[in-house]
This record gives structure tokens, C-alpha cells and sequence, in this order.
């Protein structure tokens, strides 16, 4: 489990993050979003260990980053946004610095650093300076669960990966949550995937709302934005839908914007009326996506 009691964390002489207090159940995957320069990453950075707190403690799995840090930091597994300096070195003697670091050995720490290749799709001999930034945040993403830690502190995770990559990174915080382990990532672009339980939302140093991953349960009674695009007669489809929603109003001959709260009025029943009423559907979903809009309205 993580806690996290009035922490205060610096940025130079400014308090990037301000009297934050939060806790993180095993099982739990937490999207952190906000607008740049809100203190995501560097609250991520001190769950693992990575910047030094300048007020309160984060407890990780039992473990005070006050009082023990060292074990403390054994506790996570951090995924920072970039792999930076680290010339000349391979990827085998990369993860075996780290496997070591954190009490692996002997076969343990073989079989580690093999998992940990095979996620990078790499060989042991790759040197890091040549890797393309794909590659590198895969290689992050092995060295942080090298030793099965307790909680998976992830900045960014998703920055510079494919397709085939950003899958693998999903199925990676999944199958953490199966296994009751506890994942915490700083998110830049404000949509989050499926493989999050939770989102926070931070500004100014401060997480001002949290909740459940989905819209319905996020905040009973707020409402969002929701788009269906229709082939014709979008008139016809704000008539059919006003009734529904507490607003409805046209944006063009194809398109009808709603405010909606999904927990009153699901989605898929709004789409299932119009199809009732023989009005055709091209698309419908929330317009920016719902936690997008969340961060648009943060003050």
C-alpha cells in the first residue's frame, strides 16, 4: 500500500507539490493528470525515491522514505520519462546494476534480467547510447519490476512508445493490478487507458479531485461533454435526445453536442434511443475525452 501524509516536495525554492496527502491501495492503478508543470512527475519521482521530500513522508508498503529510504526505495519500481547519460554502458550491465541495488542475485537476478530483455526486445551486448527512445522506455519499463516490487512508480510511461509498445506497458500495469500490486504514473496527454482503477487530478501542487476511472463514478452529478455525429438530420437527433440529457444543442447539420451525466443518462442508452427513432449513429463519444475535460475545467 502507499500513503503519502502532507508531503511537500521542491522545485528550486518553490513548492511544486504543496501538503499533498493521499493513499493508494494494493491492486490499484492511479492515473495522475493535470496540466504541465502541475507536479505530477515529481510526485511520482518521490514515491520512488528519486527526489528528496522537503516536508511529511510517503510510506511504501510499510516502509518510510523518512525513516528507512534505502528499503523504502527497494519497495517501487520507478519508470522515469527518459533514459538519460548512462554512455558506453550495455543493457545487460545496465539491469544488472540495478538488480543488484535492490538484493537480487545468482539465479534470481539471471532470471530477471532475462524477463527484463525479452520486454525491451533486446540483447544483452545492446549498448544503451545506441538504443532508439522506443527501446529505452521498454528497457525502463523491465528494470522496474526486475525484483516484483510493491509499487510501480511510472512517469510518462507510454511517451516515445509504438503501438506494439504501449500495449505491452498496458498489459504490464494489468497484470500488476492482478497481482495486488500498486501503480502510481504521471500521464501527460489526460486520456487514460482502461488499465487504470483510479485518476487523480493535481494543480498547483495539489490533487483537487480523485476517483474511480470512469465517468459515471468519478464525480456523482458532474456532467460532460458528449458528441454524436449522425449521416443526417442532426435536428432530428437533438429533438430525440434533449429529453434525455440536461443539454442538448446542435454544432452542424451532422453533429450534436450534449451535457450529459453518465450515471442519469448512459451513453449506450442516448445511442440505442436514436437508433430507435431510425436515426443513424457515424459516432458518439465524449468530446475531448472525459478526463481531458477534466483538466481543461481544473482552475
Amino acid at each position: 500500500m502507499l500513503h503519502i501524509e502532507r508531503a511537500v516536495i521542491r522545485a528550486g525554492d518553490v513548492a511544486a507539490i504543496a501538503d499533498c496527502t493521499f493513499d493508494a491501495a494494493p491492486g490499484q492503478a492511479w492515473a495522475l493528470i493535470g496540466a504541465g508543470g502541475c507536479g505530477k512527475g515529481l510526485l511520482v519521482a518521490a514515491i520512488a525515491g528519486a527526489t528528496p521530500l522537503a516536508g511529511g513522508d510517503i510510506v511504501v508498503n510499510g516502509r518510510s522514505h523518512r525513516r528507512e529510504p534505502a528499503m523504502a526505495r527497494r519497495m517501487c519500481g520507478y519508470v522515469p520519462a527518459a533514459l538519460e547519460g548512462w554512455p558506453g554502458i550495455r543493457a545487460d550491465e545496465f539491469l544488472d546494476l540495478f538488480a543488484t541495488a535492490v538484493g537480487l542475485s545468482g539465479k534470481r537476478l539471471t532470471e530477471a534480467r532475462t524477463r527484463a530483455l525479452d520486454l525491451a526486445g533486446l540483447s544483452g551486448d545492446a549498448r544503451l547510447d545506441t538504443l532508439p527512445e522506443a527501446t529505452k522506455k521498454r528497457l525502463l519499463l523491465g528494470r522496474a519490476v526486475l525484483h516484483d516490487p510493491a509499487i510501480l512508480a511510472l512517469d510518462d510511461p507510454f511517451r516515445a512508445l509504438d503501438p506494439r509498445g504501449r500495449h505491452l506497458c498496458e498489459k504490464l500495469i494489468e497484470a500488476a493490478v492482478l497481482v495486488e500490486r500498486t501503480v502510481v504514473a504521471a500521464l501527460d496527454d489526460a486520456i487514460v487507458p482502461g488499465c487504470f482503477t483510479h485518476v487523480a487530478l493535481l494543480d498547483g501542487g495539489r490533487i483537487l479531485a480523485r476517483g474511480p476511472a470512469h465517468p459515471a463514478t468519478f464525480a456523482p452529478g458532474r456532467t460532460w461533454t458528449w458528441r454524436v455525429t449522425v449521416p443526417r438530420d442532426a435536428v432530428a437527433a437533438r429533438e430525440c435526445l434533449a429529453d434525455r440529457v440536461p443539454e442538448a444543442h446542435l454544432v452542424d447539420d451532422h453533429t450534436v453536442d450534449c451535457r450529459i451525466d453518465p450515471a442519469l443518462s448512459p451513453p449506450a442508452a442516448l445511442v440505442t434511443a436514436l437508433v430507435r427513432a431510425g436515426i443513424g449513429v457515424e459516432s458518439a463519444g465524449f468530446h475531448p475525452f472525459w478526463s481531458a475535460q477534466l483538466v481543461r475545467s481544473a482552475p
